[in-house]
């Protein structure tokens, strides 16, 4: 049986992300559950490390989200380099995001990369291909 409890942040100090963070997050197009668990990780991660504990349930119950929604959204993270698991209930944030912060410094950082447009719905497709010439014209 699952609790309903879910962490709260270590901390009440404002999460800082600097403008080019911003701007890259806007170009990694992502479905909006894998936004959510990763706003819900921003929220919830340590300062000093950047990483954030919490069980698949207790992100379902936050976010109220079905497991195979969190899952999708975990998984996604992980393919575009911005979270992945160290353990169960343990995830780390890619350093860019945490201000450099990591739980280990021998740590291996994967290099963060869109997910590929072949794999999305028609629907993203056509929004990444908006964001693609937006990109050609004010680049």
């Amino acid at each position: 049986m699952s609790s309903p409890y879910v962490p709260g942040p270590p901390t009440e100090a404002p999460v800082v992300i600097p403008r080019e963070v911003l701007r890259l997050l806007a170009l990694i197009d992502m479905a909006p559950a894998s936004r959510r668990v990763l706003d819900e990780l921003l929220y919830l991660h340590d300062p000093d490390t950047g990483a954030v504990e919490i069980s698949q349930n207790e992100m379902c119950i936050e976010l109220g989200a079905s497991k195979p929604t969190v899952n999708r959204g975990f998984k996604e993270l992980r393919e575009c380099g911005l979270a992945w698991r160290l353990e169960d209930g343990r995830y780390q944030l890619h350093p860019l995001l945490t201000g450099g912060a990591v739980s280990s410094p021998v740590m291996p950082i994967p290099e963060i990369r869109a997910v590929e447009p072949e794999r999305f719905t028609e629907q993203r497709r056509a929004r990444y291909a908006a964001q693609l010439a937006n990109l050609a014209a004010t680049g």
